[in-house]
């Protein structure tokens, strides 16, 4: 009897110590399982979110478009590289198409210059857009004409005491560069020469001119007085928008009738007074259409100037050529203005049709499909003979592409660059839109929202899932043991006594 209790015992210790040892190789497995899961949960997952890379698509097309004037380091590399391109005495140069805005050459553009009378310019704008009447009339006082002649400035020939009306000073103004019409005029309407260029500066700022700012009226020299080629372009582009500054800008001839004066003053644009078979520089060329010149020592020889050939028009400005009896500043403009007259003509590089991006828009339930078209034709200037194939065409979207999407809604640019040179030339972009509206699908974007969420939350999924299914083992394991060892306990009853 007292064996068969021992042996009870015996195999009841047993069986307990082999349950706990059964219940720590469990134990010992969920740890196992946990760390290889914890090593799972921390390794990097690569994920695509939002704020990619610009998506491009790169195509060899025709030519090039421009509607934002392009930046160079150094637009004129390729035309030096021309034996035929002329020898150019000004050490800023800056041209550009004026009917699509392609820049031809660019040299020093956003370096800063003196002006010097080219400041004449916004002057003028400046007065004609804050003057009463063209007709209105004032009578110069001695203020007007106080430090010019110290100043040694160019004056237009008024009289003290003379009444003069407000077209005669804009005209004395801009053709003889007189620094009195430019006193005049800035007391007649600003009150003093001060205010006047307070305008002056206004004005700069809405037209984005930030390389540009005035402390004179007339461009005599001063430090903080300066600008660079690129805003006086800005300039030019809007005042020539005024028909009467176009007027004055394009006038080579002008007689006025101040009362001091009973035969008149006449006047000769100071452009075209160069532009003469009787001048020495014997220039003669008809396509120029006017400009403003400009001359001080540290400013060099300057020049603004338009002019119109064949249905190209052009826009030039130089500065800072060297100071000399030769006026290498309009022999600069006479050579340039030749050189691309002869060598360039205009070419269509994109019709309207033209695709140049086809992709698919997200969370667009039906016709998603996108087609990027350049949706006018492009036309620019390149040299005659040009070989389309060297320009490449890049369409860049703007960031990452979603609905929803407004008609006109801006996209992207294309980018046109001239290949064929020894430095990649870009020479146009176009703005991209969107040719119609793209609506936002509630349930494919919901979806989308849906899975990013889960993206964002994996490890803690990760973690509630492991620690299910650990449990679900530990448990499974647990009532296995339970039952092996409640069998070996009904085993050992059925036992007979001795």
């Amino acid at each position: 009897m007292k064996e068969n209790r021992k042996e009870h015992r015996q195999d009841f210790c047993y069986n307990k110590k082999e349950f706990s040892e059964e219940f720590c190789n469990v134990k010992k497995r969920m740890i196992q399982l946990s760390l290889l899961a914890l090593g799972l949960t921390l390794t990097p997952v690569h994920a695509e979110v939002s704020g990619r890379a610009l998506i491009t698509a790169d195509s060899r097309i025709g030519e090039i478009v421009r509607q934002d004037a392009p930046r160079f380091e150094d637009g004129t590399a390729y035309l030096e590289e021309d034996a035929d391109f002329p020898q150019i005495k000004s050490d800023f140069v800056y041209m550009v198409d004026m009917d699509t805005g392609q820049v031809m050459i660019d040299k020093g553009s956003e370096d800063q210059i003196y002006p010097a009378s080219m400041t004449k310019m916004m002057t003028l704008l400046v007065a004609i857009e804050n003057a009463p009447a063209l007709d209105s009339t004032m009578t110069l006082g001695p203020e007007v004409f106080a430090g010019l002649a110290e100043a040694h400035a160019s004056v237009a020939g008024f009289k003290q005491g003379e009444t003069v009306s407000v077209k005669d000073l804009l005209y004395g103004l801009f053709l003889p560069s007189g620094a009195d019409a430019a006193q005049a005029l800035a007391l007649e309407e600003a009150g003093s020469e001060t205010a006047f260029v307070g305008l002056m500066n206004e004005k700069a700022a809405e037209l984005g001119m930030s390389g540009t700012h005035f402390v004179n009226t007339s461009g005599l020299h001063d430090p903080d007085h300066y600008t660079t080629l690129r805003d006086l372009e800005t300039l030019m582009r809007y005042a020539l928008e005024n028909p009467t500054f176009s007027e004055i800008f394009q006038t080579r001839r002008y007689t006025a009738t101040p009362s001091l004066h009973t035969g008149g003053l006449v006047w000769e644009s100071t452009l075209f007074a160069k532009i003469s078979s009787t001048d020495p520089a014997k220039i003669d060329n008809d396509s120029i259409l006017g400009g403003k010149t400009g001359y001080t020592n540290p400013a060099g020889l300057c020049l603004a100037s338009i002019a119109e050939k064949n249905g190209t028009r052009y826009m030039l400005i130089t500065a800072h050529a060297p100071v000399s009896n030769t006026p290498y500043h309009i022999l600069d403009a006479d050579h340039i203005y030749d050189y691309f007259y002869d060598h360039y003509s205009k070419q269509t590089v994109l019709t309207a049709d033209q695709t140049l991006l086809e992709t698919k828009v997200p969370f667009v339930l039906f016709n998603d499909k996108l087609t990027l078209k350049a949706g006018t034709d492009v036309v620019l200037n390149l040299p005659n003979g040009y070989d389309l194939s060297a320009l490449q065409i890049e369409t860049q979207l703007d960031g990452e592409l979603q609905a929803p999407i407004e008609e006109g809604q801006r996209l992207g640019m294309a980018t046109i660059t001239r290949t064929d040179t020894e430095t990649p030339q870009e020479l146009a972009r176009i703005e991209l839109t969107s040719p119609r509206r793209y609506q936002r699908s509630a349930l494919l974007y919901g979806f989308h929202q849906f899975q990013e969420w889960v993206k964002a939350h994996t490890v803690f999924f990760g973690l509630v899932v492991l620690g299910l299914v650990l449990c679900l083992i530990l448990i499974r394991d647990y009532r296995r043991e339970q039952r092996r060892y409640k069998s070996a306990r009904k085993k050992r009853k059925r036992r007979p006594h001795l």
